[in-house]
């Protein structure tokens, strides 16, 4: 063989090397037929090729496989359910992925299907949960009704329980007060006229005495008489109050200038020094439709019980003005008080702690502002005084 085709043979298997370089495997290098080196050698190129070739074809099917695996993955991804890889039957490696992939969704399908199903059941459990609430919530509404409706009930029998004990007692009050007013009315004017006698006979006999030398040779005997004549005028009190307390009867009501009333309360009861008076009484005082002389016996007895609580001295303070709708009158000493098992008893008929008296007084004056349809209330405190209140009201009800 000459030069110039060896250089020829040479210049072809050179221009495959290139076109498989740039990527064309579909060159094939002709043999000679001669058998020398450059027929093996482009034997040699030949079966590269064809090596490359395979290569090329399983990097393809394998790249192919990959990406339908990994676009099955993305829309299971996205939450579709539905797809599976396919599996060629070639037992490859490529089929074992697809399978655990097909595994996988599987698994997934049925991991969301008793998902589903466990919510359904939740939303089931929820439901009746909301009912039972709703239910218990209707039961505790008609509870709270129930409820409030036996709060009013025992509100209003409390209300009449109230109204009648207060009736009741009244009721007995005014029994009480009419047959104690009967009988202190009776009483009174049967021990009246001996009284007077009594003290008539003590006074001659004080004169007879005085002038005397029995006078002077017995002086106890004029101290006895005395002691005698001062019993007569506290007994006569007594009987004053009894005959008070049976004639205590419609206030004659009229304009009255309260504070008038008051000052003459007060020149009726005798003030020792020791005990100091604060009037405190608004310069705007209003009148008031009462009954002048009833009211001026409640003063003087408030006065009176206040002046005999301070024996060794004290404070009296008699303070009226103007509260809403009422004319308040107020009476107030520093004595000893009046203890709190006995306070709610002292308007009582012939209740009292003194050593002398019946216990009329302030029943009394409770009578008279009873009929006035007004209020005395007291208050006190064991060693700091005590301070009765009286309230008249500025608007009258017709019917008293």
């Amino acid at each position: 063989m000459d030069k110039t085709s060896e250089k020829e043979r040479i210049n072809e298997i050179i221009e495959s090397i290139m076109k498989v370089a740039r990527g064309d495997y579909s060159v094939q290098v002709e043999l000679s037929g001669k058998n020398d080196d450059l027929d093996s050698l482009a034997m040699g190129f030949n079966m590269m090729i064809d090596d490359l070739k395979a290569s090329t074809v399983g990097l393809g099917y394998a790249s192919n496989r990959i990406e339908e695996t990994l676009n099955i993955i993305q829309r299971v991804a996205r939450g579709d359910y539905a797809v599976a890889c396919e599996v060629s039957g070639e037992n490859d490696i490529f089929d074992a992925l697809g399978m655990g992939v097909n595994m996988m969704i599987d698994d997934i399908r049925n991991g969301i299907e008793e998902l589903r199903r466990a919510n359904e059941k939740l939303q089931a459990s929820e439901e009746e949960l909301r009912a039972s609430n709703e239910e218990l919530e209707a039961a505790n509404e008609e509870l709270r009704a129930t409820e409030e409706e036996l709060r009013a009930a025992n509100e209003e029998l409390q209300t009449a329980n109230e109204e009648l004990r207060e009736a009741q007692e009244q009721l007995v009050r005014s029994e009480k007060l009419a047959s104690i007013g009967q009988l202190a009315g009776g009483v009174g004017h049967e021990l009246r006229n001996p009284l007077g006698a009594i003290k008539n006979a003590v006074y001659y006999i004080k004169g007879k005495i005085a002038k005397s030398e029995l006078g002077e040779k017995e002086p106890r005997v004029m101290e006895f008489l005395n002691i005698m004549d001062d019993e007569v005028n506290s007994s006569n009190k007594i009987i004053n109050d009894l005959l008070s307390f049976s004639r205590v009867g419609k206030p004659a009501v009229s304009p009255t200038h309260i504070d008038k009333v008051i000052e003459d309360s007060l020149s009726h009861v005798p003030i020792p020094e020791s005990i100091e008076l604060v009037k405190e009484l608004d310069a705007d005082l209003p009148q008031v439709e009462v009954d002048p002389d009833q009211i001026r016996q409640v003063l003087v007895n408030t006065i009176t019980n206040s002046v005999q609580a301070m024996p060794e001295g004290g404070k009296l303070t008699v303070a009226a003005g103007r509260r809403d709708n009422f004319l308040e009158i107020r009476v107030a000493d520093t004595g000893y008080g009046i203890a709190e098992d006995t306070i709610g008893k002292i308007f009582d008929p012939l209740f009292t702690t003194k050593a002398k008296g019946i216990g009329l007084g302030l029943a009394v004056c409770k009578t008279i502002i009873d009929r006035h349809q007004g209020q005395i209330e007291v208050e006190s405190e064991m060693g700091k005084g005590t301070a009765f209140t009286v309230k008249l009201p500025l608007i009258i009800k017709k019917d008293r």
